[in-house]
């Protein structure tokens, strides 16, 4: 098996799609957790929450800098329309992979029992770890943020 094959990779991931086998695999990859420590990852509701908005302030802001309290034409239709989705969607996508990443190193950082309730469960099902799947969050919100944040710059503009 090729380094990039292992569980838990995005590769992988396809592989089990392609087969058909990625849902029976994700409900057999599910049922581990058993810990009420798990319970912490909800958490990551309200840190999505206020990435968003976060992000949409900053975008709000970013926007009135760069054009310098211009407003533009309402002549132009389509950016009108489409604005709204380049404003809000794209936020809203990419701050569910950093908060849910977040919301890991967090837990993995200053909750010792959880993290070795998590890690113990984590062993039954290979690549699930967080060794694994932190690297790939991170990667993730790397790529998917700076991506967001300039498509909802763009929305803001022609709002």
């Amino acid at each position: 098996m090729a380094s990039s094959d292992r569980p838990g990779t995005v590769r992988a991931t396809l592989g089990e799609i392609k087969k058909g086998t990625w849902l029976a695999n994700a409900q057999q990859r599910s049922s581990r957790r058993k810990s009420p420590w798990n319970l912490l990852l909800i958490l990551f509701l309200p840190i999505w929450l206020a990435l968003w908005f976060g992000g949409l302030r900053l975008s709000h802001f970013l926007a009135d800098l760069l054009m310098h309290g211009h407003r533009v034409p309402d002549s132009l239709i389509w950016p009108g329309v489409v604005a709204p989705f380049l404003a809000y969607l794209p936020l809203l996508l990419a701050t569910i992979p950093t908060s849910m990443m977040l919301v890991n190193y967090f837990i993995y950082l200053f909750v010792p029992p959880a993290r070795r309730a998590m890690d113990e469960e984590d062993k039954a099902v290979p690549g699930t770890e967080y060794a694994t799947q932190q690297p790939i969050m991170v990667r993730l919100t790397c790529i998917a943020l700076p991506i967001a944040i300039i498509c909802a710059v763009v929305g803001q503009v022609f709002l």
